[in-house]
């Protein structure tokens, strides 16, 4: 066989080489399907639950500014917000904030609006049609390891998903494994830890998308990441060197085939 034949056998083998793996891999759920357009019932509305701990902000709005001023005479905790201290009720214990001509109030395990529901009733025994407003003041996650900007992003405003939390710790870098992030959740005097393919379609319908305050994301690194930290040659380093030889090698026979001719 002549030198030529070689020759494009070699070129593709070397395009087929260089190029990444799987594309996909770089996508988020790129299982989806090619249509334009997709549907998926929503089946995890989930809603932020009220634990140990947390510290949170009650207003309360009256007709009256006597009341006004006695329902939000409130607790400093040292909750910090984004841009300054703020006074808000912090769950002790036993479930229970302190709150003012009310007393002891059970919060632990109900959502925002039945919290709001709650002391919303309980304030209307002693004046007329008060509004109240209840949100997280320390609400937050950890995301760490293979991402552009790791460290605690703030949820307090609305519930938020893995996905934007991701985003807003500046996305899975390359040498993030997409398909295998760890979330680690508090849930009572348990732990709860999954794994989710981020590039599954199918995350997107796991109780674990949306997020609740303090669970931790991590990140793992890819396979060839972990390998170059341990010092290992990489498959495609030493596939390069491969070829470098490869190629080395043609251009002596052919240089000698030329002398010879």
């Amino acid at each position: 066989m002549k030198l030529k034949s070689y020759i494009p056998v070699f070129l593709a083998f070397s395009l087929f080489s260089c190029s990444p793996k799987n594309k996909k891999a770089l996508t988020y759920f790129n299982n989806l399907p090619d249509s334009t357009y997709t549907v998926k019932q929503v089946e995890n509305k989930t809603e932020q639950r009220i634990k140990v701990d947390d510290v949170l902000s009650v207003k309360v709005s009256t007709l009256n500014a006597e009341s006004n001023t006695l329902f939000n005479a409130g607790v400093l905790t040292g909750a910090q917000s984004e841009n300054a201290l703020n006074e808000g009720y912090k769950v002790d214990k036993n479930g229970d904030i302190n709150f003012p001509v009310l007393g002891k109030i059970s919060l632990a395990n109900k959502t925002l609006e039945e919290a709001q529901d709650l002391i919303t009733q309980k304030i209307s025994t002693q004046v007329k049609n008060p509004i109240v407003n209840v949100r997280l003041l320390n609400a937050q996650v950890s995301v760490l390891g293979e991402v552009g900007a790791p460290g605690i992003i703030n949820i307090s405003a609305r519930k938020t998903t893995i996905l934007e939390a991701l985003g807003k710790a500046g996305d899975i870098t390359a040498t993030g494994r997409k398909d295998n992030v760890l979330l680690i959740r508090e849930n009572g005097d348990k732990r709860e830890m999954i794994r989710l393919n981020m590039n599954d379609v199918v995350t997107m319908s796991s109780p674990f998308y949306y997020l609740q305050q303090n669970d931790v994301i991590i990140v793992e690194a890819t396979r060839r990441k972990q390998r170059q930290t341990k010092g290992i040659p990489d498959a495609i380093t030493i596939s390069s060197l491969t070829l470098s030889s490869v190629a080395t090698i043609l251009g002596l026979f052919s240089t000698i085939r030329y002398l010879k001719n």
